[in-house]
């Protein structure tokens, strides 16, 4: 069975992400079993679908709603489906949850209008996702977005306890079909620290978007959210053209000096700007200074080990228009 919500386009810009926790029993949910849902899709319009992965808190969601331009592009944030298909990819890798893919990416690609482009940023939770997506999807692009580690652990040492929780979380989750061994045993597993859990999190992450640059070439580009902040514009227009959106630079730099960097991008009701953003990161820095410095150079020395570039080898450094 596959259950179907449905979100009226201008609803879809209330939404942080497009998950039940999100959806508050506000919209019709419809069960269909999949083969009726797959004779019904093939009828349907059919738009380019491309991505945006990424590794968490490293401006994913705000390099998604600037490129949601209506008629022209469509965000589609965080849909709930695609994690529990990566939590399948995770059990088994095989011809039916393949299957399985390809109609959750046909449902994915239907456009609300004519000519638009659907652009689907999944959760970094739906990693394991990368390459069976760009498989089965010959003619889609992905955007790889990373941040540096020291990034990742000042966000989520502003969320306290929860943001803890949740690098366990990615930790587990990413240690679970990640092809970088770590060399660690259960025990040594245990007593690590939840930021040095976390660290590793995001350098099997790191890892895994060198290794599909490396197999996919032009289909990827790797970019460093630090580099997107420090020039959206060029950035946005890198994007846009593996995208074939048909952007160019003016439009791009509309879109940097517009409304978009000037909010929060999950709570668009707040004002959310660099001089507000450096603030959040320098009172983080600030209260943990010892702890992230120690970390820090700890999982440097980690990758160091392990042969993992800490930047990618083909993080584009976008060049302006």
């Amino acid at each position: 069975m596959l259950t179907s919500v449905f979100v009226p386009r201008q609803q879809h810009g209330e939404l942080t992400f497009l998950s039940d926790e999100h959806f508050q029993n506000r919209f019709a949910k419809v069960a269909n079993p999949a083969s009726e849902v797959a004779a019904e899709v093939a009828k349907a319009a059919e738009a380019p679908i491309h991505l945006i992965f990424h590794t968490a808190f490293c401006c994913s969601t705000l390099m998604l709603r600037a490129l949601d331009i209506p008629g022209r592009t469509f965000g589609l944030k965080e849909p709930d489906v695609l994690i529990n298909l990566a939590n399948r990819f995770i059990r088994r890798d095989d011809a039916s949850n393949r299957e399985r893919l390809r109609l959750v990416l046909r449902l994915l690609s239907r456009p609300f209008e004519p000519g638009e482009t659907m652009i689907v940023k999944p959760t970094n939770f739906a990693n394991r996702l990368v390459m069976p997506v760009l498989e089965t999807s010959p003619e889609s692009r992905a955007v790889l977005l990373y941040s540096d580690v020291r990034t990742l652990l000042r966000s989520l040492l502003k969320r306290g306890m929860w943001g803890r929780i949740w690098g366990r979380k990615l930790f587990q989750s990413a240690a679970s079909w990640s092809s970088l061994d770590l060399g660690y045993s259960a025990e040594e597993t245990f007593i690590l620290t939840d930021l040095q859990a976390l660290a590793l999190g995001w350098l099997m992450q790191i890892h895994q978007f060198g290794e599909i640059a490396r197999r996919m070439g032009d289909r990827v580009l790797l970019i460093d959210s630090e580099d997107f902040l420090a020039d959206p514009a060029a950035t946005l227009l890198a994007v846009a053209n593996l995208f074939e959106l048909e952007l160019d630079g003016s439009a791009t730099a509309r879109i940097a000096n517009g409304p978009v960097f000037a909010k929060h991008s999950k709570f668009g009701d707040q004002s959310y700007g660099q001089e507000e953003r450096a603030v959040d990161h320098d009172a983080a820095e600030a209260a943990h200074h010892e702890e992230l410095e120690m970390v820090v150079k700890w999982v440097e020395a980690v990758g160091a080990h392990l042969g993992v570039d800490m930047r990618p080898a083909g993080t584009t450094r976008p060049k302006r228009a």
